[in-house]
């Protein structure tokens, strides 16, 4: 097929292949005490995930062949089940409100790795609550995730502070909607980095967050309409590469390593890798499947046909 809009074109060499796309890498037994081994794993999966983070924008965009199969472009992932509008507005929301409030992060003045990874963390585990309370498949959540909300916004997280934030939304920090360009996320949010720590506390304008509902380090502006999911994913998967940029360059030789920087390391991959690989991944493989199947039953029928 010849990989027009909307139809889904067969492999060809050369379409490239994403170097360690569904990778786990643990630390090895017994190295944990080890600073040398600690710097080698934690520089090995940063430059996996970079890759990865790099091959699936790639794909989405419609730039390679999924594994030298199938080529998707934006008509063929729009017809996928699972990137129905509602559906893909909802995570769209989601992932620009991680790619948001990210360079907060990234902008820490630290040259201390395992701050920086404790900053991370939070904010990854803030992200892992609002997903549960909104769902990026657009259900609604559960009854048990909303009951434990008036207890769950009581604990305090790392570098929480009594002052408190105003309440902000997209015209008030300038979003640019339609960019790909993670400089723009910085610098939008580089008003924010001196009161990162704050806890965010945003107006009754904020329709989507429930009584009570607020954040240390996720930024929950009000959004006018609902963001592009190509553009947002993109960007999202380079302010991504942009953290393990920063993790590789915090963590320059095996003297700055120690168990809690593993530890630390370790937890944020985890989270990073359920948050943005293993969907993604599991739905492109799946459609892929399905894809090969119709190109190879195609196929048959053209073969069989000629002797019949």
């Amino acid at each position: 097929m010849d990989g027009s809009e909307g139809s889904l074109s067969y492999g060809k060499p050369g379409g490239g292949t994403a170097y360690g796309m569904n990778s786990n890498l643990s630390a090895p037994a017994g190295s944990t005490q080890n600073p040398t081994s600690i710097y080698q794993y934690i520089h090995e999966l940063s430059a996996k995930r970079v890759s990865t983070l790099d091959y699936l924008r790639k794909a989405h965009e419609g730039r390679v062949y999924w594994f030298n199969t199938l080529l998707f472009n934006k008509g063929d992932i729009s017809k996928l089940p699972s990137f129905d509008p509602r559906k893909l507005a909802r995570r769209a929301t989601n992932y620009l409100l991680l790619g948001l409030s990210l360079p907060t992060v990234l902008d820490l003045n630290t040259a201390n790795p395992l701050d920086y990874l404790r900053a991370l963390n939070a904010l990854l585990s803030e992200f892992e609550t609002y997903q549960q309370i909104h769902p990026p498949d657009g259900s609604n959540p559960s009854s048990l995730s909303r009951a434990k909300l008036p207890q769950m916004f009581k604990r305090s997280t790392y570098g929480t502070s009594t002052k408190g934030r105003r309440s902000s939304s997209a015209a008030d920090i300038g979003l640019p909607m339609n960019t790909s360009d993670p400089a723009d996320l910085k610098s939008m949010s580089g008003s924010f980095a001196s009161t990162s720590s704050s806890t965010v506390s945003f107006g009754a304008s904020e329709r989507d967050l429930l009584p009570g509902e607020e954040y240390t380090h996720l930024l929950t502006p009000s959004l006018p309409f609902d963001p592009d999911f190509f553009e947002t994913f993109a960007t999202l998967c380079d302010v991504l590469i942009d953290c393990y940029t920063r993790i590789k360059s915090l963590i320059s030789s095996p003297a700055v390593c120690s168990p809690a920087i593993v530890e630390g390391f370790t937890k944020a991959d985890a989270r990073l890798r359920k948050v943005i690989v293993a969907g993604i991944v599991k739905e492109f493989e799946e459609s892929s499947r399905s894809g090969i199947k119709n190109e190879i039953a195609g196929i048959g029928k053209v073969i069989l046909g000629g002797l019949v």
